[in-house]
């Protein structure tokens, strides 16, 4: 690694850092308010809301790493072709493939810590992130513990809890079933306890009144007092069966060795294209600082600014973008397309590589009569035929 490969690294890695923390922020909060539902409406604490969002970090870095390093390398570049470094370089002798070479050093790093994201931190964070959310959704008791509330568990199940007295005393219960609809019963009880027997969450009424009768209109309503009544809140539950895994959720031998009736609801196609979205979006991390380098450098300079060029960058990392979504899509609904996902970020690559070769780079523009160079001109790179600029 040269002097200027380690100079060009130091400019790109303070504004990468900061695209990190700045991207990280914005996505990690929306993608956090897709939990908050299942977290509230399930009276669960603080604590599990936190944990839920610290399993999205790596479903957030995934989108997070090759964005920034995009922005990072395009902020680099700008700066360092403004302050004309990049000129003296070129002046130098050096060519336009040569300034990709910090890039590519960038690009590679920043690509072997999204394969660590793809290929094992996000299928284990999304199972772990699955698992809980279906036990919360199961801890019916946590959902029926919220004082002054009607809550419904399940559907046709209505439970209220007036207050909460000592620890496991609940005060001024109502629970309302209509799931059967030859007996809808409705408990009430002044006092009950919650109790776990290690099976299911029970509520031990005490002292209270039962009503039942049917949906019919005429039916007549039965009323019994107890001292004593049981209502199981496992019953609640509406996770029933083993949890079917998404292809997310798997590691890459598994969505690569699966075949043909061996991926349950999934289809073939969505566990490939899982697979090599996993083995190729990290290609993206060498593509889209690639391709915007080589859109701002290949241009030659410009004394107007590069603002029109950063433009046409992003659009262009976005449209390559989107060409991988798309290629993914296609390969959801055809197992066999899978090549297809790895186009775009190698055609990304070649045109940079193309683009700042000596035949991609646009010439120098001939000097104005008199000798001065056109101001509105984009002045191109020194000629460094004979190794110096003319």
């Amino acid at each position: 690694m040269t002097v200027l490969d380690r100079y060009f690294l130091r400019v790109i890695a303070g504004p990468f850092l900061f695209f990190v923390l700045v991207f990280t922020g914005v996505i990690w909060l929306s993608q956090s308010l897709r939990v908050i539902d299942t977290v509230v409406n399930n009276g669960q604490s603080a604590r599990v809301f936190l944990e839920f969002t610290a399993l999205l970090l790596p479903t957030v870095f995934a989108i997070v790493l090759p964005v920034a390093g995009f922005a990072a390398v395009l902020y680099a570049v700008n700066r360092l072709f403004s302050d004309s470094e990049i000129v003296v370089v070129f002046a130098a002798g050096l060519s336009g493939v040569s300034l990709l070479r910090p890039v590519a050093i960038f690009g590679t790093l920043v690509l072997l810590a999204l394969m660590a994201t793809t290929l094992y931190l996000m299928p284990t964070t999304k199972r772990i992130m699955q698992e809980r959310i279906t036990e919360v959704r199961g801890d019916v008791a946590a959902a029926f513990l919220r004082e002054g509330a009607f809550v419904s568990p399940v559907f046709k199940v209505t439970i209220y809890l007036r207050t909460m007295g000592r620890p496991g005393e609940l005060l001024g219960v109502f629970v309302h079933d209509e799931r059967d609809p030859d007996q809808i019963v409705t408990y009430t009880a002044e006092r009950a306890v919650l109790v776990n027997d290690g099976n299911s969450p029970k509520i031990v009424m005490f002292d209270g009144l039962a009503q039942s009768k049917a949906a019919r209109p005429d039916a007549p309503i039965s009323v019994l007092r107890f001292e004593r009544l049981s209502y199981d809140l496992g019953q609640l539950n509406s996770e029933q069966g083993p949890r079917q895994r998404k292809p997310s959720e798997f590691y890459l031998p598994e969505l690569l060795g699966a075949g043909e009736g061996e991926t349950g609801p999934y289809s073939l196609g969505e566990y490939r294209a899982e697979a090599h979205e996993a083995l190729s979006g990290p290609l993206y991390a060498l593509a889209l600082p690639f391709l915007g380098a080589a859109l701002i450098v290949s241009l030659g300079f410009r004394r107007q600014g590069f603002a029109g060029r950063i433009v046409l960058a992003a659009v262009a990392a976005l449209g390559l973008r989107l060409l991988g979504l798309a290629a993914k899509s296609a390969t959801n609904a055809e197992a066999a397309l899978w090549p297809l996902m790895y186009v775009p970020p190698v055609l990304g690559i070649a045109v940079a590589v193309y683009m700042m070769s000596g035949r991609g780079m646009m010439p120098r523009r001939p000097s104005a009569p008199g000798g001065a160079a056109p101001e509105d001109a984009d002045d191109g790179p020194p000629d460094t035929r004979g190794g110096a600029a003319r």
